[in-house]
């Protein structure tokens, strides 16, 4: 007996939950129960709490800044309650309130987020969870399966080896090969478990659809095109016993009746495996004519052979034929009756029929070739400074050369002469994680994380269930995002322990059901292009919050110079949701629209800089462009109450009697008086006049948003929403000055504004905050890393 235990997935005689006899009596013995089986222990690491996504940060940061600006509001009301006329501090206050409360920025956020999982439907992902599409940004490590996203979900014949030659398929000549060839094509053919489909008759032969193993599949389409009839051929050759492949194993064995030459009954054997466990059963190998005895000598040319064909990354199956006429296996075979599948004879233990002394046939070779794009992709993750772990069941051999072939080693890769050298460590190494699996689960993770901390890139080959999970966990722990692609069940506690999961098409329903992103072509290429997609909308997000934020210095300015200084000014409710809806919101939900102005696949993952509303935005929303707007807004107000015989002296200190309805004899700077009504008038007018000035300086503000560091006339207008906007201003600005303020319709003379003098007042506030953000744009570029960049680039 083998001193190595089996895998509880590879053993033949373990149940899974939900297994039960389908029919008879049948005994077992309960290794485990509920969470202690591996379903349940998958179940419970399923229904773990998952990590923070990006969008549940931001939106925590968002409700701790509205809930600030709440606190903040009470506050100040608490301090000016003691002023005459109530109502007049109850509408300041509440109007500072309305003007802080970023009311848009849900909004915001929701939008971008459906933009972002529309533009990756259009990339072939499948969006499940909108938190994922901000979340895949920032992505650190990828951990992704080898085989299925990097390689095509198909397999074709590339080498055959028979007659002690080795045929490429590119350059075969089927007319010129031998007995021994198609003898070869036609055991691939019936030793095969893919089926076609029924239905399809009159089809030609290669459209038709076909299910099973892709490898099975891919011998059955070459047997197509050799053999002129497949479904002759099978008719002829009725199989009446199979035992399918298993990784213990790794055979198949099928037993076909058919008929000789004479007419005669005969039983054929068919063994296809893996060529060191076929080679070990047969005692002789047809060259041609010739039937040779397969001594030691020819058994090492042979699996010198399959060995150079693992290494290039092919898939090796070698056949063996043998003939069951003799009268002893003949009885033998049809007394035995527990095992094999199939038509009028089973039995269980295939080796009941002798499987030894069989005649090599040769070998076939299948590849499964990369995907083209994958290389690229592979090169834009190094690019963007994300960590990439391959991980694969296959044995090291043949994961280094599929690792190869998508990019993700060089093709002069040798990690033994690398060492022996001493020579700079490779991007990536292959690590055989069967050496890790006799080890405790503590130690397993603790080789995982100093893989992980010690090499730039990891292809993990020979990788068992349990360890797929460790390495994302392991990732998690040590602070990185991790995203993991998976199209098993088991892998499933991987994805769930990851901050997004992406599954494959088609893969298993619990695997869908846990996944945030579904590929929908199953490529790995998919998944980094739209990374670049969701860092996008991180970068669009930050500009439509700087320009939103802009006016909120004015809204806290207008309030103190109210109160410290009792200028009577202040923003009415009603423009102030004006402001807040029609000229901050709508606007900024064209700047998500923006194209990127950089090559954001260029840049690291902004894993220390995860914060929408930070430090940088502040300073250059409220302090270099806020103050700018807040200058406008206070100059058109002077000038205008100037024009109307109220000097800025005689402004100071006159808030409470200016809202004195019984006052009627208030003097201006020349001596004339103003009523109570007239007072109103003027008030509403100021309060158009404020919005209009906003405006104004918002539309510029707009159009320099769309870039926070590029030439704004290099980056181009190739938004023709925000073009649209910055109309919409325009047309909103035009209209404030022709119609009456909203909350004065019903008062008269109230709508004469003159829109070429608030042209000529603002026009200076908009030419300097174009030279100053374009000035500090330019120095941006012209010197990188420097102090200016570190205090305004947000």
């Amino acid at each position: 007996m083998s001193s190595k235990t089996l895998s509880k997935w590879s053993s033949s005689n373990m149940g899974l939950a939900c297994t039960h006899a389908i029919s008879g009596i049948g005994f077992a013995v309960a290794l485990a129960c509920g969470r202690h089986t591996e379903v349940g222990s998958m179940t419970d690491l399923c229904f773990k709490e998952r990590s923070f996504s990006r969008s549940q940060k931001h939106q925590k940061q968002i409700s701790c800044y509205m809930l600030l600006v709440a606190v903040v509001c009470f506050i100040l009301l608490f301090l000016t309650t003691g002023f005459e006329h109530g109502h007049i501090v109850y509408e300041v206050n509440l109007s500072l309130l309305i003007g802080l409360t970023p009311v848009y920025l849900p909004l915001i956020l929701y939008c971008g987020l459906r933009r972002t999982r529309k533009e990756m439907g259009r990339k072939q992902c499948h969006v499940r969870n909108l938190r994922a599409t901000c979340t895949l940004g920032l992505s650190t490590v990828i951990v992704s399966d080898l085989v299925g996203t990097m390689t095509k979900r198909r397999m074709r014949v590339s080498e055959i080896f028979v007659d002690m030659a080795l045929l490429s398929v590119d350059n075969l000549d089927v007319g010129a090969q031998s007995p021994r060839f198609i003898e070869l094509i036609r055991a691939s053919v019936l030793c095969n478990d893919a089926v076609i489909c029924p239905g399809n008759i009159g089809v030609p032969k290669m459209q038709k659809d076909m299910y099973g193993n892709i490898l099975d599949i891919a011998l059955l389409k070459f047997g197509l095109m050799i053999l002129p009839s497949i479904d002759l051929l099978r008719n002829d050759h009725e199989k009446v016993a199979n035992k399918h492949y298993t990784s213990e194993d790794k055979v198949q064995v099928t037993v076909h009746r058919t008929r000789d030459a004479d007419g005669h009954l005969k039983l054929i054997l068919l063994m296809k495996g893996h060529c060191e466990v076929v080679i070990r059963r047969c005692s002789t190998f047809a060259i041609r004519d010739e039937e040779l005895p397969l001594d030691e000598q020819l058994q090492e040319i042979i699996l010198s052979v399959a060995d150079g064909l693992l290494e290039a990354g092919r898939h090796v199956r070698a056949f063996a034929y043998k003939e069951l006429s003799d009268e002893l296996e003949f009885r033998r075979f049809s007394q035995v009756n527990t095992g094999f599948e199939g038509g009028e004879y089973k039995y269980r233990d295939y080796l009941a029929v002798d499987t030894y002394s069989l005649r090599f046939l040769g070998m076939i070779a299948t590849y499964n070739p990369p995907r083209s794009t994958i290389p690229k992709a592979v090169d834009r993750c190094r690019a963007a400074g994300i960590k990439l772990i391959v991980v694969t069941q296959r044995k090291p051999k043949m994961a280094k050369a599929l690792a190869v072939d998508v990019g993700i080693l060089p093709a002069s890769f040798d990690t033994f002469q690398a060492v022996s050298l001493k020579r700079m460590p490779p991007t990536a190494e292959v690590v055989d994680m069967s050496q890790y699996a006799d080890e405790k689960a503590q130690h397993q993770r603790r080789h995982i994380e100093q893989l992980i901390l010690n090499q730039q890139d990891l292809v993990c080959a020979a990788t068992s269930t349990d360890q797929l999970h460790w390495i994302a966990d392991a990732c998690r722990r040590l602070g990185a995002v991790v995203s993991v692609i998976g199209g098993t069940l088991h892998d499933t506690p991987a994805m769930r322990s990851s901050h997004v999961g992406v599954a494959k098409y088609g893969s298993a329903v619990m695997c869908e059901a846990s996944a945030d992103l579904i590929l929908l072509d199953s490529s790995f290429a998919t998944l980094v292009s739209v990374v670049g997609d969701s860092r996008l909308l991180f970068e669009n997000l930050k500009k439509a919050l700087a320009y939103c934020l802009a006016t909120n210095i004015c809204n806290i300015l207008v309030y103190f110079f109210f109160f410290l200084l009792g200028i009577p000014l202040y923003i009415h409710i009603m423009d102030e949701l004006i402001l807040a809806f029609l000229v901050n919101l709508v606007p900024a939900l064209t700047l998500i629209y923006e194209p990127p102005e950089e090559n954001l696949m260029l840049q690291m993952p902004k894993v220390y800089d995860d914060f929408l509303l930070n430090s940088r935005l502040f300073f250059v929303s409220h302090i270099l462009v806020g103050t700018i707007e807040a200058a406008a807004v206070f100059m058109t107000y002077f000038v205008f109450m100037a024009d109307k015989g109220f000097l800025p002296r005689t402004l100071v200190a006159l808030n409470i009697a200016w809202h004195d309805d019984m006052l009627d004899d208030i003097t201006d700077s020349f001596g004339q008086e103003w009523s109570s009504e007239a007072r109103r008038q003027l008030e509403c007018q100021v309060s158009s006049l404020c919005l209009m000035s906003l405006a104004a300086m918002q539309c510029t503000n707009l159009v320099l948003t769309k870039t926070g560091r590029a030439n704004l006339l290099a980056h181009g207008f190739r938004n023709w929403l925000l073009s649209l906007a910055v109309l919409f201003l325009i047309c909103l600005c035009v209209l404030l000055c022709i119609m009456d303020s909203t909350v004065c319709l019903r008062l008269e003379g109230t709508n004469e504004l003159h829109f070429g003098h608030f042209l000529l007042t603002n026009s200076p506030f908009m030419i300097l905050l174009v030279f100053l953000e374009t000035t500090r744009r330019y120095f941006i570029r012209l010197f990188p890393d420097s102090w200016l960049e570190l205090a305004t680039m947000y």
